[in-house]
């Protein structure tokens, strides 16, 4: 069995469909409560680099961490509906939802090292459009992100209904588990 790839079943699709969701939400949560820290705070005694790293890439960077997030998201879908179609092993988006939720929790972690280093204030309003962009793409993409997923979750289920209504087309390749 060693290099051989196993069919993948319906059930590995809708697990690896709701871990690449469960993933970014770990993405986002890690991203939003970083940012709401991160800005809620003002320069303490012990500030090092590092707040100002975390600090640069949480408040300053809020809408590339989110659009990271995102394309993520659509990379582990992708994956997702590859394996569906038995073009590659289901353990790919497993492996790559896995390391989004690792990326987070780091990411996590540097936020809160970075800002215990720092005494909190009241957040300021935003000077600018790249700030109000900043503060206001957690929400949107995250949005766009259940947007895309159950996009992907009914074009899956279509996709079955299809295959369980007419069967598999020459376009569907030889191992498919339709006649399972």
């Amino acid at each position: 069995m060693l290099g051989r790839l196993r069919r993948t079943t319906r059930f590995d699709v809708a697990l690896a469909l709701s871990f690449a969701g469960f993933g970014y939400l770990a993405w986002a949560a890690a991203a939003g409560v970083g940012r709401w820290m991160l800005a809620t705070a003002s320069p303490g005694q012990g500030q090092t680099p590092l707040s100002d790293v975390a600090k640069g890439l949480f408040v300053d960077g809020a809408l590339v961490l989110n659009l990271a997030g995102l394309a993520w998201l659509c990379l582990s879908l992708a994956l997702v509906v590859r394996a569906s179609r038995q073009r590659c092993s289901v353990s790919w988006a497993w492996v790559s939802s896995a390391c989004q939720m690792l990326l987070a929790a780091g990411a996590a972690m540097l936020a809160g090292v970075a800002c215990r280093a720092m005494i909190p204030t009241p957040p300021a309003d935003p000077q600018n459009a790249w700030e109000l962009a900043n503060s206001l793409s957690l929400p949107v993409m995250l949005a766009v992100a259940v947007l895309v997923w159950v996009t992907f979750l009914v074009w899956l289920l279509v996709e079955r209904a299809r295959m369980d209504r007419y069967g598999p087309t020459l376009r569907d390749g030889l191992r498919t588990n339709a006649y399972r």
